[in-house]
């Protein structure tokens, strides 16, 4: 359904197709419930869904059936209740694969701020508001009394001036160098777009309306709904007892990029909150280091409960964590989840991450061993990873852009002969620091400096995928939905190849913690012609692809 020239190509699985597919056997699913019932879990408080068992217990509950102690962790102003092992009993081992919340303690980042490509660290939000000339909270960025951006007159704002976009990255800016032009969406094509946020980022409607009174040439319509998922913040509680909001930049960010270029398309923000097990590593070495945040299995299980129409036709999430911090059985499951939606007809984008080729570049498996340290879940082969680049005629691939190869997650059939003529071509240089047969990303990129703040690469790649989609819906297709094995075929011709520039890191400084960290010498990527693993298959061109995958 997702290979073109297949006689399933489009054909998109239902809901229940997919429930039916992944259903348990009576066999599996009956002792479960017997356990958890029999160790005082009502039978009210237990869920069942396809391959999903959701429970609520008190902690002494959850101590009793786990066979553990869970304790209060702190780190500054973080809380959170964990434990550091658990069991079950042995004749569920193989049919339980994962029980969480328990010994999860990281989360992922957030995209780093790149107002330069030279820049390798994010800037901190009294930097950020410096920077741009105002005081307050972040927040308050795009939401002052009299919203204006501190870049020039308006016109340079809403038009395409390619010596400006050099230095500035607006709408108006990737609405012009991806050829998107003037679209709007068509009222007939039914599509929406997702918007995943973790880690407490909020968006504000009043935020977005400021960003396009400044930034859109013409008044927009904002069709934008807010979904607070497992307690997610929502913006009626993230203000702080100062009165000022809590740091949402990313959130507000993503939003207003891909409610600026696809025009007219329905916008979901889902506001999520929740935990999932961790494996410390020089990014993030200290239970809650950056905080408590990953809740993607909380989000996948209510998106995968919707039915098709009401799904988003493209998610978008601009987070990435270590692909190491992340057991690999938790890091297969949600990998995996990731696929059902791409049955379902969406499109799963993630952006690659900021550490060039790594930044901790040593293992966590008591070994040391100095190696590139791939991202999460850009590496899952489920998504489709999104890199960076910079500059106008010509873009160029931006230094701190994730991509390699994951530990993980071999090379899935539709991308091996691409992994076989890049291999092929990098003979041997970086041998022995990275996984040969892993599969690769990232898989396309986009512009990812001299933004406001957070680079928005992903939602701008999303956008112009729903745009696609859009015009196919339309005209009767469906959604291009899981993108990669198009990619790897047909699909890479609607691009534009960048062959300039490379990614760096393992230089010995962790950007996160500001720990030592191992020196590779020589450690980067470089950008070559066709795939390579700092910017894809290049950067979309709306114009091509329209062609390619719609009537006109």
């Amino acid at each position: 359904m997702s290979t073109p020239g297949h006689n399933l190509y489009g054909q998109h699985m239902e809901k229940h197709e997919v429930e039916d597919l992944l259903q348990p056997s009576e066999d599996t699913l009956a002792p479960i419930i017997h356990w958890l019932e029999s160790s005082g879990v009502p039978a009210q408080n237990i869920t069942h869904r396809s391959h999903l068992i959701i429970f609520s217990v008190t902690v002494a509950q959850a101590e009793n059936l786990l066979n553990t102690e869970f304790r209060e962790y702190h780190y500054g102003n973080a809380t959170v209740v964990r434990t550091l092992q658990y069991s079950v009993p042995f004749v569920l081992r193989d049919l339980v694969n994962s029980i969480q919340p328990t010994t999860r303690f990281g989360r992922p980042r957030p995209q780093a701020a790149m107002m330069t490509e030279a820049s390798t660290e994010s800037w901190t939000e009294s930097q950020t508001a410096d920077l741009l000339g105002f005081s307050g909270s972040a927040d308050s960025l795009a939401s002052a009394d009299s919203p204006k951006l501190p870049f020039g007159p308006k016109e340079l704002l809403t038009k395409y001036n390619e010596t400006f976009c050099n230095s500035t990255i607006t709408p108006a800016c990737l609405r012009g160098i991806y050829n998107i032009g003037d679209f709007s969406a068509n009222s007939k094509g039914k599509t929406l777009i997702g918007i995943s946020g973790f880690d407490k980022e909020g968006a504000y409607l009043t935020d977005i309306s400021d960003f396009l009174a400044v930034t859109a040439d013409s008044g927009q319509h904002i069709n934008f709904t807010y979904q607070s998922i497992n307690s997610g913040v929502v913006p009626t509680n993230v203000m702080n007892a100062s009165g000022t909001y809590t740091y949402s930049m990313e959130g507000n960010l993503d939003s207003q990029y891909a409610i600026s270029l696809a025009r007219g398309t329905p916008v979901v923000y889902y506001s999520t909150g929740g935990e999932a097990p961790f494996l410390p590593d020089l990014d993030v070495p200290l239970p809650s280091h950056n905080g408590t945040d990953e809740p993607y299995l909380n989000l996948l299980a209510v998106l995968t409960g919707l039915d098709n129409e009401h799904l988003p036709d493209v998610l978008i999430t601009s987070y990435a964590e270590d692909e190491q911090s992340v057991p690999y059985d938790y890091a297969n499951l949600v990998c995996s989840s990731f696929s059902l939606l791409g049955a379902r007809g969406v499109s799963v984008i993630f952006a690659s991450g900021d550490t060039g080729v790594g930044s901790a570049c040593l293992s966590n498996d008591g070994k040391n061993t100095q190696k590139f340290t791939p991202n999460f879940p850009a590496s899952c082969p489920w998504v489709t990873a999104v890199g960076g680049t910079y500059g106008v005629k010509p873009e160029i691939a931006a230094a701190f852009t994730s991509g390699g190869f994951s530990n993980y997650f071999p090379a899935p059939s539709w991308q091996l002969n691409t992994m076989k003529d890049y291999l092929t071509k990098l003979g041997d240089k970086n041998k022995g620091y990275f996984n040969a047969s892993g599969r690769g990303y990232p898989d396309v990129s986009a512009q990812a400096v001299q933004y406001l703040v957070y680079n928005q690469r992903n939602p701008t790649f999303g956008a112009i995928i729903s745009n696609i989609n859009n015009l196919r819906r339309a005209q009767g297709a469906t959604n291009l939905g899981f993108l990669n094995p198009w990619l790897y075929t047909q699909g890479s011709k609607g691009f534009n190849d960048i062959t300039l520039g490379h990614s760096r890191g393992c230089a010995g400084y962790d950007m996160f913690t500001g720990m030592r960290t191992p020196v590779i010498e020589g450690a980067s990527w470089d950008a070559i012609p066709g795939w390579d693993p700092v910017t894809g298959w290049g950067t979309p061109d709306f114009a091509k692809l329209k062609k390619m995958m719609t009537n006109g």
